[in-house]
């Protein structure tokens, strides 16, 4: 894949604003939701409740903050591989107006590159550690799992916004919305 993707087709916008994604990405909570009903099936309630320590704010802040940065990282570092495109093009930060982390690719890549930075958060840090409590039963790897599926819920709105894009079609990372543009 190069950085010089042909972006002929037409320029459609796949994106929301950051504020009405907040909120439409509300129905995909119910992945977190579905895990600790998941979980507390399998393993019992007495399991969650016994990692509820993890809750407390010395704990809870260090690790919720160290895991947003860590999301934005792997979101930039996915791109990077799976577009083929330099470090130099992605761009991190945060929307203070609605208190949103962000990391973003200045220049068009595949539909799958783009899907795949989007949801590997998601795999790394929500799924997989969840998958691991749930064969081992831990309670703080639960919590952890289900902390960081829940942290990507924005992403996978920004999945299923461009559901019916082609896998081939150039995406561009839209600068200030939750979304792309679709050069269809």
């Amino acid at each position: 894949m190069t950085l010089n993707m042909q972006t002929s087709g037409e320029k459609k916008d796949y994106s929301i604003s950051m504020l009405k994604a907040q909120t439409a990405s509300l129905p995909f909570g119910l992945f977190a939701v579905a895990e600790v009903v998941l979980f507390g099936a399998v393993w019992g309630l007495e399991r969650i409740k016994g990692a509820a320590d993890i809750l407390l704010p010395w704990y809870f802040l260090p690790i919720f903050f160290a895991g947003i940065v860590l999301h934005e990282l792997i979101h930039g570092v996915t791109w990077k591989f799976a577009s083929g495109t330099s470090f130099a093009n992605i761009r991190f930060g945060f929307q203070w107006k609605t208190v949103t982390p962000y990391a973003h690719c200045t220049v068009p890549m595949p539909k799958r590159a783009y899907v795949a930075g989007a949801l590997m958060p998601a795999l790394l840090l929500g799924f997989a550690p969840f998958g691991v409590s749930m064969a081992t039963g831990d309670g703080m790897t639960m919590i952890f799992g289900v902390l960081f599926t829940a942290a990507a819920v924005g992403d996978f709105l920004i999945v299923w916004l461009i559901r019916s894009v082609p896998w081939h079609v150039p995406v561009e990372d839209h600068p200030t919305n939750a979304g792309c543009y679709a050069y269809e």
